[in-house]
């Protein structure tokens, strides 16, 4: 009886040793296998803590015209002068056309506009952009700055008081088409008043700072070495 006893232990004994061998044999060789998997694979990705990630050094360089250029179909316009200014224009009715200040109705009107000169951003084109490497200096060529459209507010324009001869009755009634031609004489005035070589050649001097501080940040992000400079085309 004790001889079955002694067996039965020594059998259980024996199955229980097996299996914690064999646990320990799968640990190791489960490790050893990890380990070998992530020695064979590196995404170039380098992990410090679970929230930090650092990436290996890249390659990749950053064009300074892909960067200025990057939306070439947005126009942009950067204002670089403006300057205001009052233009006049009188409207005549002459009484049965006779030239005499005593058959003859006047009506003045008077229009505060304002001028704008700006640079064509959007017509810079990859050619005027270039970069000296050897120098670090980035040079960018563009357009001198013109006169933008000027737009008439109907509502700002001054009616004066109107000056009748003596032979004349009642006041001017102005018409739409008047009133068209009353803008398009005052839009034309404003031009000549602001289209001038001097106005241009102020919007000039101020043109190259302009553009220059537009794009120094630019240039900067791309590489802190190089040197800016802004010239006509």
């Amino acid at each position: 009886m004790k001889n079955r006893i002694d067996i039965k232990k020594l059998v259980i004994w024996l199955i229980s040793a097996a299996f914690i061998i064999g646990a320990v044999i799968v640990a190791i060789i489960f490790r050893n296998g990890s380990g070998r998997a992530y020695q064979k694979y590196n995404d170039g990705v380098n992990y410090i803590d679970p929230d930090t990630i650092q990436l290996s050094d890249s390659s990749v360089t950053v064009s300074f015209s892909e960067v200025i250029l990057s939306k070439p179909e947005e126009t942009r316009k950067l204002v670089v002068y403006e300057q205001s200014g009052e233009v006049s224009y009188t409207i005549t009715d002459k009484l049965w056309g006779i030239d005499w200040d005593q058959t003859t109705k006047t009506l003045t009107v008077k229009y505060t506009g304002k001028g704008s000169f700006v640079v064509e951003l959007d017509q810079i084109a990859q050619g005027d952009i270039i970069d000296d490497q050897e120098n670090k200096i980035l040079t960018i060529k563009i357009p001198h700055p013109q006169l933008d459209a000027i737009d008439i507010n109907p509502d700002e324009v001054e009616i004066g008081n109107q000056t009748s001869g003596f032979f004349t009755i009642g006041d001017i009634k102005l018409t739409v088409e008047d009133y068209i031609d009353i803008e398009s004489e005052l839009r034309r005035r404003l031009v000549e008043k602001f289209d001038t070589v001097v106005n241009g050649q102020q919007a000039d001097d101020l043109a190259l700072d302009a553009v220059y501080d537009v794009y120094y940040p630019v240039v900067q992000a791309v590489d802190g070495d190089y040197e800016l400079k802004i010239e006509f085309k």
